[in-house]
């Protein structure tokens, strides 16, 4: 792997970075425009609902058949805002639309409320807002490493911090004093690297990347990112 700087290295378009959030959320804040304020605190009151990742990207909002948020969304005629976690230089993704029932099921208790897009932005960890062309948004796909990055960055930043430390010094930030793990995708790993100057973001980037999946990662790094010597070394 090859340290890079952050900001020209390529890496994940901001359209895939939206659908990765949103494929890796289970629960969102929605700002519902029809629930009124508590005494004390004008304005939207935003609840938690669970969320996937519905067609193309809408994000699909699902409720107990029968509860006050179900008759909400079904009676909704303004836009929602749907909130969820994002990763990397971003802290949440906010998806603005139109709330539509698709489906309920009596059975199991559920109900589904597909939100129709009218805007996607990102939001930076100081506030900075970006929006996402919905064309492009729509066209994208989550990261095909999704569901493997939190266990693989948890296992790194528990394993193997002296080793990462050690790569980013030998790969040309020798001042490197601690590092973070902060992202994985089919690009790379992404870094916050602590010295004495300051904190850096770099990449380590996939050979002959980006990959389809961790089976794409040679094997002497894949090695690295998927094996058990955490749980070996605490017994499990």
């Amino acid at each position: 792997m090859d340290v890079m700087d952050f900001e020209v290295l390529p890496g994940p378009s901001l359209a895939e970075l939206a659908r990765t959030a949103l494929a890796s959320a289970a629960t969102a804040e929605i700002d519902d425009a029809d629930r009124p304020g508590d005494p004390g605190r004008p304005g939207r009151v935003p609840v938690i609902a669970q969320v996937r990742d519905g067609r193309d990207g809408s994000p699909l909002l699902l409720s107990v058949t029968g509860s006050v948020f179900e008759h909400q969304l079904s009676a909704q005629r303004e836009a929602v805002t749907v909130t969820v976690t994002a990763g990397g230089p971003y802290s949440a993704l906010q998806l603005t639309g139109t709330a539509r029932p698709t489906a309920r099921n009596r059975r199991v208790g559920i109900a589904a409320c597909l939100v129709d897009l009218r805007s996607v932005e990102l939001i930076g960890h100081a506030g900075d807002r970006v929006r996402v062309p919905l064309a492009e948004y729509r066209a994208a796909a989550p990261d095909p490493l999704w569901r493997e990055a939190p266990g693989v960055l948890h296992h790194l930043e528990h394993g193997h911090l002296t080793d990462l430390i050690a790569c980013v010094r030998m790969h040309g930030l020798p001042q490197a004093d601690w590092v973070i793990a902060r992202g994985l995708d089919r690009y790379g790993l992404e870094l916050l690297v602590l010295t004495t100057d300051g904190v850096a973001a770099v990449r380590l980037g996939f050979p002959d990347g980006p990959v389809t999946s961790l089976q794409d990662v040679p094997a002497s790094i894949r090695t690295a990112l998927t094996c058990r010597c955490e749980s070996a070394r605490h017994g499990r």
